[in-house]
């Protein structure tokens, strides 16, 4: 496998993933904690790793409780030996919830997790011929790993792997290859920015979800007369389904069936729900798994409203306030928009919201109400403006939501 690797004075190195994996060695022989100077060393140690049945353990290191609660359980470095075992036998990989909206989680995945995962991702991209892959996100979340790591082996494509990518440089090192980009919407955003049109009809986006509404994806698709697919899922469950363009439904992927209970509340029953969560233990994850995601349902495809706590219900209508946090930030160009909800049972009012804005240029409260009364001219929203110098994220560019 080729690998294409860019550093920060761009420089480029042309390999292959055997010649990096003859200068690592992997001392553990159960589970590990992983490293790496370059993102290169991180793809041939996790490869090398899993090829000699070692259970990669993944987190952001910078997340002090994750390395604790790790530590706790006596897993050690891949550079050290260890003959003791943690985790169950079946275990094949452990990742943690990003901790965006609270304290994070363990999911561990097992060998058929994986593995059946990725052949629904190589049914679906298989088709595309892929010459060259171009991964942006970091391999440490079930989606990097995945979509980034374990898929571009599968398809047999060479991979392009930078230190930092800046937006602008997306559009240039597919270098005219048919090339499939493995990113996350905070790319997707930065390159819309860039307010310049450019064919990429040879390049395929593929993103996570968070972040992007239709109106979004429709500007980019024309924008760069390119498509974007977006992958929906959890570190608990796994992939779920994917939603191509403009399309607002989601089509689950093979295997996964969604249904939702008394609340809206997704209820997904996957061949991908990890095996075992590990919150203050290690337990067994019950299938099938509810989410905190509002859905509606249409035949066997879904429409997603939001997490439970990023729904309000204003007048009987529910809206996510991540809708409202992008028609911020597209409608006033500010860097950043982060709602919070307030609610107060002992009053006979609907929920109000926090509105913080990360950006040189505040828009005014009747700005903000003018906005929400074009887009909900039925509703009226209570609401309070707070200008921030910035809104907290995590690695994969996702807000903290607390």
């Amino acid at each position: 496998m080729n690998i294409i690797h860019i550093d920060n004075a761009g420089n480029r190195n042309d390999t292959t993933l055997a010649e990096i994996q003859e200068k690592q060695e992997v001392l553990a022989t159960n589970e590990a904690t992983f490293s790496a100077h370059t993102k290169p060393e991180l793809f041939g140690l996790l490869h090398k790793a899993i090829e000699q049945g070692v259970t990669p353990v993944l987190f952001d290191s910078k997340i002090e409780t994750i390395a604790q609660r790790v530590k706790e359980l006596g897993i050690g470095s891949f550079d050290e030996e260890s003959d003791e075992s943690a985790l169950p036998a079946s275990a094949y990989a452990l990742f943690f919830t990003s901790g965006t909206t609270g304290i994070p989680t363990g999911a561990i995945k097992n060998r058929e997790n994986v593995e059946g995962e990725l052949d629904a991702l190589q049914a679906l991209f298989v088709p595309e011929h892929f010459e060259r892959v171009i991964v942006t996100v970091p391999f440490i979340h079930i989606y990097g790993f995945l979509a980034g790591l374990m898929l571009p082996r599968r398809l047999g494509c060479e991979m392009l792997l930078k230190e930092e990518y800046y937006p602008q440089e997306l559009t240039l090192l597919h270098e005219h290859k048919k090339t499939l980009v493995v990113t996350s919407p905070v790319y997707i955003k930065a390159l819309l920015r860039l307010k310049r049109e450019q064919d990429l009809s040879n390049v395929t986006f593929l993103s996570s979800t968070g972040l992007l509404v239709e109106a979004e994806v429709e500007r980019f698709e024309k924008q760069y007369s390119t498509k974007i697919i977006q992958l929906f899922g959890s570190t608990e469950t796994g992939g779920v389904a994917i939603k191509r363009g403009v399309n607002p439904y989601w089509e689950p992927l093979k295997g996964v069936s969604v249904t939702r209970n008394h609340e809206s509340r997704m209820v997904v029953d996957s061949p991908y729900l990890s095996s075992h969560l590990f919150e203050e233990k290690i337990t067994l994850m019950k299938r099938p798994y509810t989410t905190t995601d509002i859905i509606e349902l249409e035949g066997t495809t879904f429409k997603l409203l939001g997490r439970s706590n990023e729904i309000i219900k204003v007048s009987g209508k529910r809206i996510s306030i991540v809708e409202l946090e992008n028609l911020i930030e597209n409608a006033f160009s500010v860097t950043d928009a982060l709602i919070s909800i307030n609610s107060d049972n002992s009053k006979l009012k609907d929920e109000s919201l926090e509105i913080n804005i990360a950006g040189r240029k505040m828009p005014s409260e009747s700005d903000v109400k003018a906005l929400f009364k074009q887009h909900y001219p039925e509703i009226n929203f209570s609401f309070e403006l707070f200008n921030v110098k910035s809104v907290e994220k995590n690695n994969m560019g996702k807000k903290v939501r607390r």
